[in-house]
């Protein structure tokens, strides 16, 4: 009977499966809660720099995470950037530059990804690994003009930041500098080039090194020129520098080569041409050299040139250039958009792009790569958009 019954069973469950089975209905699993974000910590985030990390940067990239930028179920706004309360975290009140400071980050070029390496008061212009556990960096990290804030109108000055201990050594500090401007480090001779001026903007900018032990020297003073936008070769042996002849900002800067102890200076370019007669762009002459860097095997040098004021927005066109060391050629790799900080190393010219368009939530401000003839943008949208994008990358390269 027992088993009767059961077998009666089991018939009936099968007749339910079969020809109630659409009346089953299934509980849909329930989405995770999203959490509001987790506080950045202060101070130095990573003992080391990750081994798979590619690039240092600079952003503002972290304020996508501040609650005023998220929605009720913590997503971030879809416009964002024009989104009061989260405009307000971006920038200073009355359009005084941005709001909160930059930090630094290292990317991964093959995964996308990004880890944070500080979070302290300092704002950071840009850094570049010494080794894996030290980065060189020009950074602002004190109210030098005592208007309450740290911000780019204070005076920036080198320093080496130890990622175990979080020690911050200042190297350039005491030494009455100011505009510190593109320092470069060298893993080969453990100098810093950068150039900068002594005290007020009425003194001309020149070029200088300086080494983990404080050692400054000037290696540059021309009173006819302001030198500027310098860069290592490779095999420290060559300084690739801007020169800019007196008075500053009348005529366009010219990319010049010099031996490290400033010895047998050469002009490589002249500058560009100004067939529309344009008047200045945000204060550069129209043809303007900038941010020379030389290619690994010191035979060619990239660089930016301001080409016009009149397109791509507010930002011009900065083309993009490869001049030959011997010949002087020029091939534009690009003149479309604004093309920023070049850096050139065995894997590519890592560089900043700048592209306007009509949609403030479409304006880009980005990592770039060019490399085997093509461009390749390396950070994706909302990290892309102006202001939040990198203002300055550089390759990690160690030893």
């Amino acid at each position: 009977m027992r088993n009767k019954v059961l077998g009666m069973l089991i018939v009936f469950l099968v007749m339910v499966v079969i020809f109630g089975g659409g009346c089953v209905e299934e509980t849909p699993e329930e989405e995770p809660t999203k959490q509001p974000p987790t506080e950045i910590p202060k101070g130095i985030l990573v003992a080391e720099i990750p081994e798979t990390a590619d690039i240092i940067f600079s952003s503002v990239r972290y304020v996508l995470n501040d609650i005023a930028c998220l929605d009720e179920n913590y997503e971030l706004k879809d416009n964002f950037i024009l989104d009061a309360d989260c405009n307000a975290r971006i920038y200073n009140p009355g359009g005084e530059g941005l709001l909160l400071p930059r930090q630094l980050f290292a990317m991964d070029i093959d995964t996308g990804d990004v880890i944070q390496i500080t979070n302290t008061d300092c704002l950071f212009i840009n850094g570049q690994a010494v080794d894996s556990g030290t980065i060189m960096t020009n950074a602002v990290c004190s109210d030098t003009n005592g208007d309450g804030k740290i911000n780019e109108s204070d005076i920036s000055n080198l320093y080496l930041l130890d990622l175990a201990t979080g020690g911050v050594d200042c190297l350039t500090c005491g030494f009455g500098l100011e505009a510190i401007n593109n320092p470069d480090y060298s893993h080969i001779n453990g100098k810093i080039v950068f150039s900068a001026r002594e005290g007020d903007a009425s003194n001309p900018h020149y070029i200088y090194t300086i080494d983990a032990a404080k050692k400054l020297v000037q290696i540059t003073g021309d009173v006819e020129y302001m030198d500027f936008d310098c860069a290592w070769s490779e095999d420290a042996t060559k300084i690739v520098f801007n020169r800019l002849p007196m008075p500053a900002l009348t005529k366009p800067a010219q990319v010049w080569l010099m031996d490290s102890d400033g010895t047998n200076m050469e002009k490589i370019t002249d500058g560009g041409s100004n067939p529309d007669n344009e008047g200045p762009q945000r204060g550069y002459p129209i043809g303007v050299d900038v941010d020379p860097d030389l290619s690994p095997d010191n035979t060619q040098i990239v660089f930016s040139r301001l080409k016009t004021g009149q397109e791509n927005g507010e930002f011009g066109v900065w083309e993009l250039i490869v001049v030959d060391v011997g010949t002087k050629e020029e091939e534009i790799l690009d003149s479309s958009y604004a093309n920023m900080v070049p850096e050139w190393k065995s894997r590519g010219i890592l560089f900043i792009r700048q592209i306007a368009a009509t949609n403030p939530k479409d304006y880009q401000q980005v990592l770039y790569l060019y490399r085997e003839g093509s461009f390749s943008g390396l950070e994706g949208f909302p990290y892309n958009v102006f202001p939040i994008g990198a203002w300055g990358g550089s390759w990690v390269e160690l030893e």
